[in-house]
């Protein structure tokens, strides 16, 4: 299965979307191929040690709100540097549950070692570098914010390791994550949005109480603009303008942030599409919304513009958005799938 949507039988809907690493048929190519795939989060070298001959295979599930999936890899080096952080703009947690293998995580104040059968947290908006064997894991990627929902505060474990094999709960939430990562090409997508609940409650209460008294670290200026859109998408008056007061920047500093995307003004289009699209099919709304209302509730002051760009995004009106595939769409053409998908949770 590729990073398309599967239709099952008849009233159950499509399936969730998965998006494998493909090998290329020259071998030669292959470093470059996992490097590329792996461009959306990671920097990848290969140590003097490894060996490309072994097998490397990765999938990745879109669940709707986050991203789960396993990974089998050689030795490598990834690094998450200041530069990746201010241009991508990523404002999630990556756990990673170790199967085989181990690695060094060398974080600005640390470097822990992570071992089998232990669980170490990455907060994708500080640096990082991991210095790691051969491994087989676990992944599972959660916007912070529904982590934060659930009392926790993730950014303070950033590169530290926990035993999920001895403790009986963590052992629980691997079990469960891996066991929906083991069904993830049978599941449809109501299904899935349920898992993805349930996931994030369950790493919620594995990282709540471990994350200890430290101060959060200073956000990225790129994730802090990113989090008052999410935050303000609702306000007709969202503009550059009083983005950069509210943050105390300059426009021309703001711009720069967002010139991967399009501009500030496309990215909060985006946005405000892409949540209208989530109340359509997740039914988001305490209660079904006309189209004028759903135009309203997303920061759209008029229905006619709304439906004119929903159909631009999207191929279709909104009252035929039934069960959207997310992440895939004309405008992710030219981006890797992983790249769509981290933006549009």
């Amino acid at each position: 299965m590729s990073n398309k949507d599967v239709e099952g039988p008849q009233g159950e809907g499509p399936r969730i979307l998965c998006h494998r690493f493909e090998p290329p048929a020259d071998r030669a190519d292959l470093g470059r191929a996992w490097r590329e795939h792996l461009a959306p989060v990671f920097a990848v070298a290969f140590r003097p040690e490894t060996d490309l001959t072994v097998p490397i295979a990765m999938r990745s599930y879109h669940l709707g709100d986050l991203l789960i999936g396993d990974v089998v890899a050689p030795a490598h080096i990834l690094e998450r540097t200041p530069e990746m952080i201010q241009q991508q703009g990523l404002d999630h947690i990556l756990l990673q549950f170790y199967r085989r293998g181990q690695s060094t995580v060398e974080s600005e104040d640390r470097a822990n070692p992570v071992l089998e059968t232990q669980c170490v947290v990455f907060d994708l908006a500080q640096p990082v570098r991991i210095v790691a064997a051969a491994v087989d894991a676990t992944n599972v990627v959660i916007p912070r914010a529904l982590l934060e929902d659930q009392g926790c505060r993730p950014e303070v474990l950033h590169g530290q390791a926990f035993d999920h094999d001895g403790d009986p709960y963590a052992r629980l939430v691997h079990a469960f994550i891996a066991d929906v990562v083991a069904c993830g090409d049978l599941l449809h997508q109501h299904e899935a949005a349920t898992a993805a609940r349930a996931i994030v409650q369950l790493c919620g209460t594995y990282l709540r109480g471990r994350a200890g008294t430290a101060a959060p670290q200073n956000l990225d200026a790129s994730i802090k603009a990113r989090r008052l859109i999410e935050r303000e998408l609702h306000d007709f008056a969202l503009s550059p303008a009083t983005i950069a007061a509210r943050l105390g920047m300059s426009r021309s500093t703001l711009y720069r942030l967002f010139g991967e995307t399009g501009g500030v003004l496309a990215y909060i289009r985006d946005r405000r599409l892409m949540r209208a699209m989530r109340m359509l099919v997740r039914g988001d709304a305490a209660r079904p919304l006309r189209i004028s209302q759903l135009a309203y509730a997303v920061g759209f002051s008029d229905e006619k513009t709304f439906r004119r760009a929903f159909r631009q995004r999207f191929g279709f009106i909104p009252s035929e958005a039934v069960a959207y595939p997310f992440g895939v769409g004309e405008r992710q053409a030219g981006i890797s799938v992983l790249r769509s998908w981290f933006d549009n949770l």
